[in-house]
C-alpha cells in the first residue's frame, strides 16, 4: 500500500486526468551538480547543466529543476554565461568564480529541487530522491538555526469552480494552526515572514463568501493577503484564473500561473532516518478531506466562531481532535 493516501477527488476536471502534484524540496550540505547527479540516478534521468546555479534533469517523470534558491545568484550566473557566449562563442566552459560564489551562498541559501507535476497516485516514485539525499549528507531545517528550509506542495485542484476554490481556502484556514502543530514546524521557519498564517479578519470574511464569484474571492484574498508570503499561497492560482486582476493587486514576476495551490508550510528534513515526502502529503490530505465534507466543514466553522468569541482560550482549539481523527484515518 502506498504511503501517499489519495483524496476522494482524484480527477482534475479541466483535463479529465488524475490530479498532479508538484513538489519543491529545500536543503543544504551538497554541491549543486552533485545534487543534479543524485536526482538523475534516482529517477533514471540525464543532467543538463544550465549554469553554475541551475541544472535540469530530464527523465521519464518529466523535467526536474535543481537550482540555488537565490535569485541574484541565478541572474548573475545567467549573465556571465551569456557574456561568455557573446565574447568567446562558447557557453559550456566552467565558471570557476561563479562556482565558488554559488558554493559559498549555498551555506545559507538552499539548494532546491523543483519536481515536475506528477500524478498523485505515483508520488512514491519521488522517494528514491530523498533516500539518495540522505545517504549523501543533505541537511534540512533542523541542522542549523539559519536553515529555514521547507517542502512546498503544489496540488492541482479538482476543478476551478468558485465554490471549490473558496471551500479549500476555508478548509485550510481552519486547519492552519493544527497543521503547524502536526508538521512540528521549526521555530526558524515560524519566525520568518514566508509562511505567515491567514489573519482572523480574512477568515471571518471568507466564511461569508462561500457563494461568491471567483472575482470577489480573488479581490477579498488580495485585499487581506497582498503577498506571496502565506503558508497557503493562492497567487499562482489567481494568476492562472485572472492574470490582469492579480497584477492589478500584486505585480510580482516571481508568481507563476498554474492551476494549483502553493502549500509551503512543512519542514524539509531529509537527514532524518525514515523521513519522506509522504509525511507532508498526509497532513495536506486533512485539508482535502475537510474541504470535501461540507457538514464537517460547517461544524468546524461554528466551533471556530465560538472559540474566537472568547478573549482568552486555553489549550488546543476543540476542532483539533476532529482533525487528528481525520489524519489518523488516512
Amino acid at each position: 500500500m502506498s504511503s501517499y493516501p489519495l483524496p476522494q477527488k482524484t480527477v482534475f476536471s479541466e483535463t479529465g486526468k488524475t490530479r498532479r502534484v508538484g513538489y519543491e524540496i529545500e536543503f543544504a550540505g551538497l554541491a549543486l551538480l552533485e545534487v543534479a547527479n543524485l536526482v538523475a540516478e534516482a529517477v533514471d534521468g540525464s543532467v543538463e547543466k544550465e549554469t553554475e546555479a541551475e541544472c535540469t534533469v530530464n527523465s521519464r517523470l518529466g523535467e526536474f529543476g535543481v537550482e540555488l534558491d537565490w535569485q541574484l545568484g541565478k541572474n548573475m550566473a545567467r549573465d556571465r554565461r551569456e557574456a561568455r557566449l557573446e565574447e568567446e562563442g562558447v557557453d559550456e566552459a566552467d565558471d570557476t568564480l561563479m562556482e565558488w560564489i554559488t558554493t559559498t551562498a549555498a551555506q545559507v541559501a538552499p539548494i532546491e529541487i523543483v519536481c515536475p507535476p506528477i500524478s498523485m497516485d505515483k508520488l512514491d516514485q519521488l522517494d528514491p530522491i530523498i533516500t539518495s539525499l540522505r545517504s549523501a549528507g543533505a541537511l534540512g531545517t533542523a541542522a542549523s538555526p539559519v536553515y529555514a528550509f521547507g517542502v512546498h506542495i503544489n496540488p492541482e485542484l479538482p476543478d476551478l469552480e468558485a465554490g471549490t476554490v473558496a471551500r479549500y481556502i476555508l478548509a485550510f484556514s481552519l486547519c492552519q494552526d493544527w497543521l503547524v502543530k502536526a508538521n512540528d514546524v521549526d521555530l526558524s521557519r515560524r519566525i520568518t515572514p514566508y509562511i505567515n498564517m491567514f489573519p482572523d479578519d480574512y477568515i471571518r470574511e471568507l466564511i461569508e463568501m462561500q457563494e461568491a464569484s471567483l472575482k470577489d474571492i480573488t479581490e477579498s484574498y488580495l485585499k487581506h493577503n497582498p503577498t506571496r508570503n502565506r503558508a497557503l499561497d493562492m497567487t499562482p492560482l489567481f494568476r492562472h484564473l485572472d492574470e490582469d486582476l492579480l497584477i492589478k493587486h500584486l505585480d510580482d514576476e516571481r508568481i507563476k500561473a498554474r492551476p494549483t495551490f502553493h502549500y509551503r508550510l512543512p519542514n524539509s528534513t531529509p537527514e532524518k532516518p525514515g523521513w519522506s515526502l509522504s509525511e507532508s502529503w498526509r497532513t495536506w490530505c486533512v485539508v482535502e478531506a475537510l474541504a470535501d465534507n461540507q457538514s464537517q466543514l460547517q461544524a468546524i466553522v461554528d466551533q471556530w466562531l465560538e472559540y474566537k468569541s472568547h478573549a482568552i482560550n486555553l489549550g488546543d482549539p476543540p476542532w483539533f481532535s476532529d482533525l487528528d481523527k481525520i489524519h489518523a484515518s488516512l
